[in-house]
């Protein structure tokens, strides 16, 4: 969410009533300060050092400021979250109409949406828009990753893998920010998953790896447990009869964890893409 932090400047700048004017020097012009508030370009850290120097804000102050706006995101993650799991539709529905003004956000509810009400969906240009959003951002973040994870089914194949490879090439996450790697390794399943449907077995075996490095020595149960039922399925789809009993495995522990958001969904994928004559234990 990069963008962000232009829209954060502008708004302490003219909240202190100062110009953009007073803020240019030789090192950046009106015109880039202009595009940086924006959204529309970025600049380096020590210009925006300089000119929160200016504003005589900190960049504690400035990113607190920051952190506060994206607590709205978060806050309409949990609700989708909430209301995908109880399938209510007309909350979803709320929230479409709450974010509207919002482009990327609505494009990602209404792939939620279409999760359960197939009448409901992205327009196609909805959806390029995003990507070309996602394709002009040089350092992902958190929005960035959660958009398109959200997004993942309706982005065609080969933009969804390129961007995925883009996502790992330019997102900063630490040994110690558990929940940043969680974040890839989320992205990393959902772009696995759509591999195997389509039969991309060379860019699963990439993922797999990648997955496999990002879990190892890490106790994230969730993860692993989906990685368990999607590793069972790629090993299933190479002809490899123990994907199948993965697979049930890791059914049979969402369901007795009573994880039924999991459970259901990924029962219903089993369902329709293992071949009939494998379904009985």
């Amino acid at each position: 969410m990069e963008t962000e932090l232009g829209k954060t400047l502008r708004e302490l700048r003219k909240g202190r009533q100062i110009s953009i004017s007073a803020l240019a020097d030789e090192h950046l012009s009106k015109s880039q300060i202009s595009r940086f508030e924006r959204g529309e370009s970025e600049i380096s850290c020590n210009r925006l050092l300089n000119l929160l120097d200016k504003l005589n804000i900190t960049i504690d102050e400035f990113l607190s400021i920051r952190s506060a706006k994206h607590t709205h995101f978060f806050t309409l993650l949990n609700q989708l979250r909430k209301y995908y799991a109880e399938q209510n539709l007309e909350e979803l529905f709320n929230l479409l109409e709450d974010y509207g003004q919002k482009p990327y956000e609505a494009t990602m509810i209404k792939a939620v949406i279409f999760s359960i009400d197939q009448y409901t969906k992205p327009s196609e240009s909805e959806i390029n828009q995003l990507t070309d959003y996602l394709f002009r951002v040089e350092h992902w973040g958190c929005y960035e990753i959660i958009l398109l994870g959200n997004c993942s089914r309706l982005i065609n194949y080969n933009t969804l893998f390129l961007l995925t490879k883009e996502m790992v090439n330019s997102f900063a996450y630490s040994e110690q920010n558990k929940t940043n790697k969680i974040l890839v390794t989320q992205l990393y399943i959902n772009c696995l998953i759509i591999s195997i449907d389509h039969d991309f077995f060379e860019n699963s075996r990439y993922l797999i790896t990648k997955i496999q490095a990002l879990l190892n020595d890490e106790i994230h149960f969730y993860e692993k447990t989906i990685f368990l039922y999607v590793h069972g399925y790629y090993k299933l789809k190479q002809g490899d009869l123990v994907g199948r009993k993965e697979m049930q495995d890791a059914l049979t522990i969402f369901k007795l964890l009573k994880e039924d958001a999991f459970y259901y969904a990924y029962q219903e994928h089993y369902q329709a893409q293992v071949p009939d004559e494998t379904k009985e234990e």
